[in-house]
């Protein structure tokens, strides 16, 4: 997320502007949390003088945390809703905001399954940092001459500075892709070869997260890592049944079944499972008639 905000200019809007909801992250991090189903029951039921079982429940609970960030959607909703087309496809089938054409109906922001384009509520980067000042100073109060110049040096000159009234998001980090374009075509001359090769760069979040858990690539080339990964069984895609087929898909959390380890559950499945099999039935029953690998899960098998 840090990453995200520095290579893209996104402004700070202050704890007061986050708690109104108006926070401005092109990416954030949505937290999944699931207990055992034998302690399900307490959850919402949760008698204050029970403390023991909320100190249970807490303490084994389990978390699966997931980016969120634009899918950059083949059929996105928000395009078709924008009067005045600012939000589109470019050439790389990138959905891409067209800042100068943006009259701030946020029709996209509201059409958007995934809740991941911000408006401009303030012109952040030319608001007072004088603490004697109220918080909402507004959309004209100026920095000092010699302030701005100095804040200026702060931000990325490849990526527009948004003003007041324009909704943004998330780009795959366009200017990255254009550097590498231009590039490539500097370095292969009259050769012709002006294809991106896979490692020449990636995302800003890509690139600073440490478990390599986002990648980033070229979905056209077959043998590219991404389209290596979105061919495993386990990639599936958000809200899928919406049909705004996103570039973005995710791979669903992997769990170790190993007994010994301490986030073994005596049934071998995440608590995710259990309480999916509870209210909808067990689906691999039909298919897998001894368990998957023909074991249980946590067997020897």
């Amino acid at each position: 997320m840090m990453a995200c905000q520095s290579e893209n200019n996104v402004p700070i809007v202050g704890r007061d502007q986050v708690m109104r909801g108006r926070e401005m992250h092109w990416l954030r991090i949505d937290r999944y949390y699931s207990a055992p189903p034998e302690k399900l029951k307490y959850f919402g039921t949760f008698n204050i003088e029970d403390k023991q079982q909320f100190d249970e429940w807490i303490d084994d609970v389990q978390v699966v945390t997931q980016p969120m960030l634009c899918q950059h959607c083949e059929a996105a909703p928000c395009e078709n809703v924008c009067p005045v087309n600012a939000t589109v496809h470019d050439q790389e089938d990138l959905n891409v905001m067209i800042y100068n054409k943006c009259v701030s109906t946020r029709y996209c922001s509201n059409n958007c399954p995934y809740k991941v384009r911000k408006f401009n509520y303030f012109d952040y980067n030319k608001r007072s940092f004088d603490i004697g000042k109220s918080l909402y100073m507004g959309p004209f109060h100026k920095r000092k001459d010699d302030e701005w110049d100095l804040l200026k040096m702060s931000k990325n000159p490849d990526v527009t500075v948004r003003m007041r009234g324009v909704m943004e998001k998330c780009t795959f980090c366009v200017q990255r892709i254009a550097q590498a374009k231009i590039a490539q075509k500097v370095k292969a001359g009259e050769s012709g070869d002006v294809v991106v090769p896979e490692g020449t760069f990636t995302t800003a979040c890509a690139q600073a997260c440490p478990a390599g858990a986002i990648v980033f690539g070229n979905l056209k080339d077959p043998n590219s890592k991404v389209s290596r990964l979105k061919k495993l069984p386990r990639d599936y895609t958000v809200l899928d049944f919406l049909l705004t087929k996103p570039r973005l898909t995710y791979l669903a959390k992997i769990r170790n079944q190993n007994a010994n380890m301490p986030d073994y559950y005596k049934t071998g499945w995440p608590y995710t499972f259990e309480e999916y099999k509870d209210k909808m039935g067990n689906p691999f029953e039909e298919a897998h008639p001894e368990g998957l690998n023909g074991a249980e899960p946590g067997g020897e098998k």
